[in-house]
């Protein structure tokens, strides 16, 4: 068995059976969960089978459900790394003196949440969810930060140096802020019935404040994803429309360098006819050297040409 007994401290699993009995508030947090933990959450605490099949699949968005004796949450903590930004799933059950948190291996949240309620005892399931709550909800902001910092280098890489790199950094920014909108939109759901008057399991009056509190900050997170969303897109239009000035500069060049190639092969051409006289003279020894200054000066002119008109 994989579950760890956080509330009251130092209890031993073996003893869940007879805290559940007791007015003392329980926080029992489970690895895995292994076939002995869906046991123990079917058979002692008599969850959900719907609730349970959930623990075993890691791969939803955040809801909330009710159920006879107690509320199912799922919860979408995130982690920043080298690749960009890992959402993973965090179950949470909350009856009337017990919390139930589900996780595969070890969760900072978790952790972090457990050292917050230290500081606030005696706790109640309410603490134990508004801690988990704001944890979950503050680990979007250094996201969001790392988003806006790329977002800032990638603007000017895209002025000086458009390339597949930029592009690849842009498309994988997307792709970040899209799953970021699909799990933070759902989380506020989660709050609103968490913060419902007739909630059995959760005190409203308790609540209140801080779930209100977390509302705010989510709704902050809701509106910085927006911002960057709209920041995302302007700096792709700035990397198509860098694409293009770039794709007509080479164009305009190797139009310029057909024409003149054209105007030297005229040149060239002429003198490779069947004339029986030609301008200059072919026995003239000043011949070559003026056709050759003539078609430098063709190509002069026409550079000239081609950069005021601003082709180079």
């Amino acid at each position: 068995m994989s579950a760890h007994v956080l509330l009251p401290a130092g209890s031993e699993p073996e003893a869940i059976p007879e805290l559940l009995r007791s007015p003392a508030v329980l926080w029992v947090d489970v690895r895995g969960p292994e076939e002995a933990d869906v046991r123990l959450m079917a058979e002692v605490f008599g969850f959900h089978p719907l609730a349970i099949e959930d623990t075993r699949n890691q791969r939803q968005r955040p809801k909330a459900e009710e159920y006879d004796g107690h509320v199912f949450l799922i919860l979408n903590p995130v982690r920043c790394g080298v690749e960009g930004a890992e959402f993973r799933e965090l179950d949470v059950f909350v009856g009337s003196n017990y919390v139930v948190t589900v996780h595969p291996g070890e969760d900072p949240v978790v952790e972090e949440a457990r050292r917050r309620l230290d500081r606030h005892a005696p706790a109640t399931p309410g603490h134990v969810v508004h801690a988990l709550l704001d944890v979950v909800v503050d680990g979007y902001f250094p996201l969001l930060d790392a988003v806006g910092e790329a977002l800032d280098e990638l603007e000017e890489t895209v002025l000086a140096r458009p390339g597949p790199e930029a592009l690849s950094s842009l498309m994988r920014l997307k792709r970040t802020l899209l799953e970021a909108r699909r799990v933070v939109g759902p989380q506020r759901d989660v709050l609103h019935l968490l913060t419902r008057a007739d909630l059995p399991y959760l005190s409203a009056e308790e609540l209140r404040y801080p779930m209100r509190d977390v509302y705010d900050h989510l709704l902050r997170v809701t509106d910085m994803l927006d911002t960057y969303r709209e920041i995302l897109t302007g700096t792709l239009d700035v990397y198509l429309s860098a694409v293009s000035n770039r794709l007509n500069q080479v164009v305009n060049r190797l139009t310029a360098l057909t024409v003149v190639i054209g105007v030297l092969a005229v040149v060239t051409g002429f003198y490779g006819m069947n004339f029986e006289r030609t301008w200059p003279p072919f026995e003239a020894a000043w011949g070559v050297p003026f056709v050759l200054g003539l078609m430098a000066g063709a190509v002069g002119a026409l550079l000239l040409g081609f950069r005021r008109t601003g082709w180079l």
